[in-house]
Order: structure tokens, then sequence, then C-alpha cells
């Protein structure tokens, strides 16, 4: 019986769950605080459903940057927010705050590897749906 490796981005992403909780508060303060002009768009969302919405893509596009589905609904949603007003450096912005917020969030437990495979993926969604 063999045993897969454990993706880095899968690892941390348990320990920030098993450590902090849901990370959506902080990954969002984030956001607001650093484009404030976002936070308005999310008026009507009162539940959260919205902001896990964008995040669980997110997670699904950093799990599996290079399937067909992940770049083209990257790409769809660019658009969208696009028509929005959010400007594509404010939108791939996004997934850099995921990955500060996590890192802050683990903080001494978050190791090279983690920080290698984040950006790495990142950068692979960013290059395939520009």
């Amino acid at each position: 019986m063999s045993v897969e490796p454990v993706d880095p981005i899968a690892r941390s992403l348990e320990l920030v769950v098993e450590r902090a909780g849901d990370p959506a508060p902080q990954i969002y303060a984030r956001l607001f605080a650093e484009f404030p002009e976002t936070e308005a768009r999310f008026c009507r969302d009162v539940s959260g459903a919205i902001r896990a919405e964008m995040l669980t893509m997110v997670f699904d596009c950093l799990m599996d940057p290079g399937g067909p589905y992940q770049a083209n609904l990257v790409r769809a949603e660019r658009v969208n927010h696009d028509g929005f007003g959010t400007p594509n450096e404010v939108f791939d912005r996004f997934f850099w705050i995921v990955l500060e917020t996590c890192r802050e969030l683990l903080g001494v437990d978050w190791t090279p590897t983690f920080e290698a495979a984040w950006t790495a993926r990142i950068e692979g969604v960013e290059y395939a749906t520009q």
C-alpha cells in the first residue's frame, strides 16, 4: 500500500482550520483594509454565502490549478468582477491576501514548503488565466 504525499496547500489549510477555525473573517478584514472600496460590494451578503463561495473558488483553484475548469472559472470571474468595478489587479490580489492571511494565522508553523507551494500555485493560476 503506497502512501500519497500530502499536498502542502491542503496541509497548510488543515492546520489553519485546526488552529484558527474559519479564516474567512481575517481574510476579508485584510481585503477590506487594503481595498476599502470593496467592502460596500458585500452589503447584501448578510449570511456570508458570497464570501464563502469566493473562498471556495480560490481554494479549488489552488488545489487543482491546472484543471481546465479552474482556468476558465478564473477567466470568467475576472470578467464578472470587472463588471462590478473590480480591477484585475484587485481580483488577482485576493489570492495573495488569502496566502498572507493563512501565513499569518499559522505563524511559526508556516513552512518554506507551504510558502513555495502557495506562491507557485498562485503564480500558475495568474499565468494560466491572463
